[in-house]
């Protein structure tokens, strides 16, 4: 999202980034009322026994937090349920913002896949999605196939959507963003129209969710954290299990400093500590990818011959493409696209291919085969960037809250001087209509908390994958640095979310929640 101050040649700008999941999904809702309701003080927590014990009290908040109630609503699920499960799901329901006693609710859609054993251990596993902004019940399928089933063993494993997101209500798209992706793909816009386009729409955004009552100051993190700590309070646990990915990673971290005392233990995959700026080192990050990416093809004897120099080919394809683009047509779920692709998008699509181990593995032959103006792959790879799956609204006001602030465009430039000037100038160009739309979207000034490093004790699994482009290990180990009992291990064949790729730290994260007071790096052994 960063780079270069200035480019006067006319060309598509970069479109909007973030770094959840580019996965199409089909929303589905019901209206029909739930059925029944248990309302629970804020100031009591029903154990695990039925008893009434003391809600540990949160951490010290500028935000004074109002008495006020939650309640969970049994519901039909309304995300797809994976065949062979019957989930309870519901809506928690709480106060959109507990700073305000004349505050509206909201309502977070869950899902409870309770554990198939009868000597049920007392804490769940919960899982924080990433974005901010996308879906995890739509995931809910996906992670069970994937490894989570065995925690039915003996475990519940809730999935639910955080405030503002998938099938929470309301939820925070931004339509008007989504409409001009066609526009800003076309790339018959100059870099400043591009910019100003896209500053536009997230105005019409704002404008539109102010209007419908929505107080977007308290679509945030701590918020989210507090949802967190209802849900437990609400569905009757002591304390939880946190599995997190990316963002909520950092949603993980937020409630382990804001809640201390109701976190049994978390596994940190992809870890995006409170202290760093994603904008500011996007170029930085990026560039490692990168190297790490062509160093690797240029060390393995068949992929060096197959797609030998890759380095020089696609930085020599970048320039060409910004200087002779080629139009790509492609079929999505709206139609028929067309797509100006040149070299700013090339950077790009191998940033997001690089997440995915799976992906990363045609890179170089989609790199030679766009050279010779085949884009077979490359179709493949355009069609995410007409997903509409994330909830933008809910991005930006969390971003604008507890990233954009600390950082500003010199910060952008001058981290990334030493970066190639292909990437330097395409990830400036993008992230700069963000700092403008943030002006309108801060309502207030930020947080200092939100910069600063967490400290615990709660016993902390960290993964991490070599080949991130987003999250890099660097910045797991700083996370290890300031939690007394954590775990750090790197995978060298992973990108993006470990457990993605990788069954063996599946089968950590298991052996982990079964004892964290023990290091499973055995297991990958």
């Amino acid at each position: 999202m960063e780079q270069c101050k200035e480019r006067s040649r006319s060309r598509r700008i970069g479109h909007y980034h973030y770094w959840m999941l580019l996965l199409p999904v089909s929303l589905i809702f019901f209206a029909c009322r739930p059925p029944s309701s248990v309302v629970i003080p804020a100031t009591i927590i029903p154990s695990s026994t039925g008893t009434v014990s003391a809600d540990p009290s949160p951490s010290p908040s500028a935000t004074p937090i109002l008495s006020y109630k939650r309640t969970f609503e049994s519901a039909p699920c309304a995300f797809p349920v994976p065949n062979g499960y019957n989930p309870e799901c519901g809506y928690l329901i709480v106060p959109e913002n507990r700073a305000r006693p004349d505050s509206g609710t909201i309502r977070l859609h869950v899902g409870i896949f309770r554990s198939r054993s009868a000597s049920l251990y007392p804490d769940p596993v919960v899982k924080l999605s990433g974005g901010p902004g996308s879906s995890g019940l739509n995931l809910a399928g996906y992670l069970l196939e994937h490894g989570a089933d065995a925690l039915l063993e003996n475990r519940d494993f809730i999935v639910f959507d955080q405030r503002g997101t998938g099938y929470s209500y309301p939820r925070l798209d931004c339509p008007e963003r989504d409409a001009i992706t066609p526009l800003l793909l076309r790339g018959r816009l100059s870099v400043e129209e591009g910019q100003q386009a896209i500053v536009d729409a997230f105005h019409r955004c704002h404008e539109r969710l102010t209007a419908e009552g929505i107080d977007l100051s308290a679509y945030n993190s701590v918020a989210s954290a507090a949802d967190l700590n209802d849900l437990r309070v609400a569905l009757g646990y002591e304390k939880l299990n946190l599995y997190a990915v990316s963002y909520g990673t950092r949603l993980a971290l937020t409630m382990m400093r804001d809640f201390p005392g109701t976190v049994r233990s978390a596994v940190l995959d992809s870890a995006y500590p409170l202290e760093v700026n994603v904008y500011v080192t996007m170029a930085s990050n990026v560039e490692r990818a990168f190297n790490i990416f062509f160093d690797r093809c240029a060390a393995d004897t068949s992929c060096n011959t197959s797609y030998p120099d890759l380095r020089s080919v696609f930085y020599e394809l970048v320039d060409t493409l910004n200087a002779q683009p080629v139009w790509v047509s492609l079929l999505t779920s709206d139609g028929r696209q067309t797509v100006r692709m040149d070299g700013d998008l090339l950077i790009d699509v191998l940033f997001l291919g690089l997440h995915n181990p799976a992906v990363t593995a045609s890179m170089p032959q989609m790199i030679y085969e766009l050279r010779e103006r085949d884009s077979t792959i490359l179709k493949e790879r355009l069609a995410l960037y007409f997903d509409t799956s994330g909830a933008l609204g809910m991005n930006m006001a969390v971003q604008c809250a507890e990233e954009i602030p600390f950082g500003t465009m010199e910060d952008v430039y001058q981290a990334a001087q030493d970066v190639p000037p292909q990437i330097a100038a395409y990830y400036s160009n993008s992230v700069q209509p963000l700092f403008a739309v943030c002006r309108e979207w801060a309502s207030a000034p930020p947080d200092p908390r939100e910069n600063l490093p967490v400290f615990s004790d709660v016993p902390t699994l960290i993964l991490a994958g070599e080949q991130d482009p987003i999250t890099p290990p660097e910045w797991g180990r700083m996370v290890a640095q300031d939690l007394s009992n954590s775990h750090f291990h790197e995978f060298p064949e992973s990108g993006h979310w470990v457990m993605r790729s990788s069954p063996c730290t599946v089968m950590m994260a298991l052996a982990f929640w079964d004892d964290p007071t023990s290091d499973p790096g055995s297991v990958c052994q």
